[in-house]
């Protein structure tokens, strides 16, 4: 799935050029390549699928030339994760119907990409059994800004991953909740990364959410036709915006297993999430895009300009200066800017979006 906005690092990530595009961690590839390139060799470029919006997949594209032309999958416009789960679903059906399909992110940042692709590889093989599979992380704090994943007993250990009963999905929880959570070692995030059979996932759409199993049966039966994009945007139109953890996996009884892990992941959900990755790999406190700033009397700062940007004793703060906009806040605070790309949407200042 690429067509995630990233509007916590606005103005970085726009509609012209949102998360998935962006060079955040490496310089010389974006977001959507690296996702690309750490697949390799567990899933060849002919098994990689991509669902984007239309604007956003030829920009794609670019960044991924080894993938077919007809793996991007456009969806006519974002409706949440769960149409682009189904929509991806239909396609890997029309392919073939026994496919095992991993429902994987665009954006996210994974430092241990042999432990991914090994747990992908046994999640995979539990799906083989008919499986619901999740991949869930294993907490370093009490985060509020994740969803967490309980876990039951183990089932299974299969080349040293252990693998758990999966027993319920719970909401982003209030601190405390998510302290308790962390006491109890049985609770991991949820990275949003799914695992299943595509004869059951769409099985799941059917159970639990058909209202949107009807219109992508209906988007089912045109594609290869003429008319399949007429008929996917007539569809679409109708289609519900909802999360694949709302639509489907808050309600999945049975054959459901979630595998706890650490592999040096991160949603990179805010400019603070992407300073600790960038000074932990810089191993210093300033680290920066573009042109070397100077910095005086300051620290854990981050820069991105291409201009020459000079700190004189400050601290702490996120500082990001693009061709129209300047962006200084405090790093504790860098969840806040969503805010304001919320606020430039009601005042219709759409220029900055």
């Amino acid at each position: 799935m690429a067509g995630g906005a990233g509007t916590r690092l606005w103005p970085l990530s726009r509609k012209r050029q949102p998360k998935p595009l962006l060079p955040l961690v490496e310089r010389a590839r974006s977001m959507f390549t690296i996702s690309v390139d750490r697949l390799h060799p567990l899933f060849p470029p002919e098994r990689i699928l991509v669902v984007a919006g239309p604007a956003l997949t030829e920009q794609l594209k670019e960044h991924a030339p080894d993938l077919p032309e007809e793996n991007f999958i456009v969806e006519p416009e974002g409706r949440d994760t769960a149409p682009a789960v189904g929509l991806g679903a239909i396609h890997i059906r029309q392919r073939d119907p026994d496919a095992i399909m991993a429902v994987l992110t665009a954006d996210h940042h994974i430092t241990d990409e042999a432990m991914f692709r090994k747990v992908l590889d046994v999640a995979c093989r539990m799906a083989l059994e008919g499986n619901v599979v999740t991949l869930g992380i294993e907490p370093e704090f009490p985060s509020t800004g994740f969803g967490y994943i309980e876990r039951g007993e183990k089932v299974r250990t299969v080349d040293g991953v252990d693998v758990h009963i999966l027993r319920r999905f719970t909401e982003k929880p209030a601190q405390d909740v998510a302290e308790s959570y962390l006491k109890t070692g049985k609770y991991s995030w949820n990275s949003g990364m799914f695992i299943w059979p595509v004869r059951r996932v769409m099985a799941e759409f059917e159970r639990h959410a058909p209202g949107l199993y009807e219109p992508l049966e209906q988007i089912a039966g045109a594609i290869g036709q003429p008319d399949y994009q007429a008929r996917l945007e007539a569809a679409w139109a109708g289609m519900k915006r909802i999360s694949v953890d709302y639509a489907l996996m808050e309600h999945v009884q049975g054959a459901a297993l979630v595998i706890p892990t650490r592999m040096g992941w991160s949603d990179i959900g805010n400019f603070g999430a992407l300073y600790d990755i960038l000074s932990e790999q810089a191993g210093g406190d300033v680290v920066h895009s573009g042109c070397e700033p100077i910095v005086i009397d300051g620290s854990r700062t981050l820069v991105f300009s291409d201009r020459l940007a000079v700190t004189i004793g400050v601290e702490d703060l996120v500082i990001v200066d693009t061709d129209d906009v300047l962006l200084i806040c405090r790093r504790d605070r860098a969840e806040d800017v969503k805010q304001v790309v919320n606020k430039l949407k009601e005042d219709k200042r759409n220029d900055y979006l």
